[in-house]
């Protein structure tokens, strides 16, 4: 290879500085084998091969995406003027907390009916009490009984009504709050203080839940008969590449862009911690098994290939490093599987297998 003595002079550098290899006695040959020593095992990982039934991954691009039925709209009802907002975009806000308070005509309006019916009932209460005296001494009759207390039940009934508008609408005197509906993060805000807004505007805010996101995955065409409910995936995130998020296929939409003319795919992941963020950019492999038969299993970074072949290098009991060709019949983003060469319970160099390859050779 171009980059032979490249890597021969780095592996021998770092070898030599931390006594990676043991110098034999040398020899009539001069030869200095390689073996797997103590500080050689600090720059490499030793994988045991194991037997193990040959999947393939279906890798596809995909987003983070707020969870459809945990988004609550929070609407404008009455036309007014915005007096105070209290969160920003971003904040967890809870079910019931004050999000703005808006001074309106109308909320005055429903302020003063909620009055009015009170005070009606209070009469209403006072005029049924005189009849019911009245018809007891004889001074009125059997319908004037009756028309006292259907004004009573009328006035009852209205305000049973101004106080139910009055509470769903959180009426306070000429102003009403805005409340969440649901306790997430305000994923939108489209108000601000001293604006003027109306009652068929677009949404005030938009509270989002963030216990349980979506993934969103794009399908090209040519992969479509590959995937299907079920089916199970895992996912990266960039912002945590030390961390492996699983799941399964929980719905794909039967429909192509019109622009992209592909098909996505949704995941479901519970996310309690709030550590996926609606937005964030995902890598997806669906895994989509074969179920032809069982290999023997090597990490996909202990593969080697040089002149059309591909090896492994094999650590024996004693120490002694070997390479050996082998057949790939397979191989994931993780693993690779195999057919001869090496075979279940050998050990392989993992991590930096091509640096003790080189010098093998």
């Amino acid at each position: 290879m171009k980059n032979k003595n490249k890597y021969s002079v780095l592996i021998v550098a770092i070898l030599s500085l931390t006594g990676c290899w043991t110098r034999q006695r040398e020899t009539v040959s001069g030869t200095v084998p390689l073996t797997l020593t103590d500080s050689l095992r600090k720059l490499v990982t030793v994988d045991t091969v194991q037997i193990r039934e040959r999947t393939s991954e279906l890798l596809l691009n995909g987003k983070v995406a707020f969870d459809q039925d945990r988004i609550a709209p929070v609407p404008v009802p009455f036309a007014g003027v915005v007096e105070e907002v209290v969160p920003e975009l971003g904040d967890y806000v809870r079910k019931g907390e004050t999000l703005a308070v808006i001074r309106s005509g109308e909320a005055a309006e429903a302020e003063k009916q909620y009055v009015d019916a009170v005070q009606g009932l209070a009469v209403a209460e006072r005029n049924q009490r005189t009849v019911e005296e009245m018809y007891a001494s004889g001074l009125a009759s059997e319908k004037d009984r009756l028309e006292a207390r259907q004004r009573y039940n009328t006035a009852q009934a209205e305000l049973s009504r101004a106080k139910e508008f009055r509470t769903l609408n959180h009426v306070e005197g000429a102003s009403y709050r805005l409340v969440a509906p649901v306790s997430g993060f305000v994923a939108e805000r489209n108000i601000s203080r001293n604006m003027q807004v109306r009652a068929d505007g677009e949404d005030a805010f938009r509270v989002c839940g963030l216990e349980d996101v979506w993934v969103v995955a794009e399908v090209y065409q040519s992969d479509i008969r590959s995937v299907g409910v079920g089916q199970p995936v895992r996912i990266s995130i960039l912002s945590y590449p030390d961390t492996e998020f699983t799941g399964e296929i929980d719905k794909v939409y039967n429909m192509l862009d019109a622009e992209s003319k592909t098909m996505d795919l949704r995941v479901k992941l519970a996310n309690r911690e709030y550590r996926l963020k609606p937005g964030m950019f995902a890598t997806v492999y669906v895994r989509t098994d074969n179920g032809d038969r069982r290999y023997p299993t090597v990490p996909a970074e202990a593969l080697i290939f040089e002149g059309g072949r591909h090896y492994v290098v094999v650590a024996g009991e004693d120490g002694s490093l070997q390479i050996r060709p082998v057949e790939l019949r397979g191989q994931t983003p993780r693993e690779c599987y195999l057919s001869g060469g090496v075979k279940a319970g050998e050990t392989v160099i993992g991590r930096n297998a091509l640096l003790v390859y080189n010098q093998l050779k």
